[in-house]
């Protein structure tokens, strides 16, 4: 269950078809999980100094979407913590596909 640091390149081909959120923050590092089943973005807003992160999971068609995000993170360092605890629980659960129809994980 290894959770990687990765390029913003690397998760750009991972998720092709995702619209830019760059208008409301901007992603400042990208993580994906081993196998791939989960990846992960964190961001801030320009417009305060506090970070949010984002965990996407695929979906029955295998297309990434968010199933978990938190805000109001106050550190860089606190936020990387959250990505790798967040994605440890959710890898934890034994789920592969999260449908869209549902909520969270």
């Amino acid at each position: 269950m290894s959770i990687q640091s990765i390029t913003r390149t690397a998760f750009d081909q991972l998720h092709p078809r995702r619209s830019a959120s760059s208008w409301i923050q901007e992603e400042v590092e990208w993580f994906a999980e081993r196998s791939r089943a989960l990846i992960a973005y964190i961001a801030t807003n320009g417009r305060s100094p506090d970070w949010s992160i984002v965990i996407e999971g695929r979906d029955e068609r295998g297309d990434f979407h968010p199933i978990e995000s938190r805000t109001h993170i106050a550190t860089l360092d606190e936020a990387r913590t959250l990505v790798e605890k967040t994605m440890k629980e959710v890898l934890g659960t034994g789920l592969k596909v999260f449908p869209r129809r549902a909520r969270g994980f």
